[in-house]
């Protein structure tokens, strides 16, 4: 799977929950090959603070998909959302990570 981040990523998300998120679309992706609906090609991730905690949610329109994680890193990020997007041309497939505002 060939991934690229955008500047807004690479400045402001730390490197293990970049990672974290890379991880949780494979396994997604992965865990759908086995069912018949396709996946959605656009990935949106919310995180939260709670207790100390930060958290992320993975969710998918089509089908409808939602699910919390606990995220690798304790610290708060400034950052409320994230998107993957999955791009598919004649010969090439790629994922992109970006800020919303980079959309």
């Amino acid at each position: 799977m060939n991934k690229y981040i955008t500047r807004g990523i690479a400045n402001s998300l730390p490197i293990s929950l970049q990672k974290q998120l890379w991880q949780l679309v494979s396994e997604r992706e992965n865990g759908q090959s086995k069912e018949l609906e396709a996946i959605d090609y656009f990935h949106i991730f919310q995180f939260n603070m709670h207790n100390n905690q930060l958290y992320i949610k993975h969710q998918q329109e089509r089908p409808a998909y939602v699910k919390t994680h606990k995220a690798n890193v304790k610290q708060s990020i400034d950052i409320n959302k994230v998107y993957i997007i999955k791009e598919d041309d004649v010969d090439l497939s790629y994922y992109i990570m970006l800020l919303p505002n980079e959309y």
